[in-house]
């Protein structure tokens, strides 16, 4: 199990959108955060589970059926997850 550590960018991330969404449907807010935990577990175990999205190693890793994903970079020692995107956003202008 590799110890996985979230970016002050990606925290930031989760939670505007977490917060943008709970004035909306506070179900699909929880949803959210629920996946991300989620996902935070599995990579644990399973590190390079998520898609290679440029040369340099980000993987990318969708939350559940949200259209949310964790992009993410992963060595020997840890696991980064640098940000939280809307899968419809322009995300790639971030890598």
């Amino acid at each position: 199990m590799i110890n996985v550590q979230w970016s002050q960018a990606a925290t930031e991330d989760l939670l505007n959108n977490a917060d943008g969404l709970y004035l909306v449907d506070f179900d699909l807010a929880d949803a959210l955060l629920s996946e991300a935990e989620r996902a935070s577990d599995f990579l644990a175990l399973t590190p390079r589970a998520g898609s290679l999205v440029d040369a340099h190693g980000l993987r990318k890793w969708r939350l559940g059926q949200l259209p949310f994903a964790l992009l993410y970079d992963v060595n020997a020692e840890r696991l980064l997850v640098l940000r939280v995107v809307h899968l419809r956003s322009d995300w790639q202008t971030l890598l």
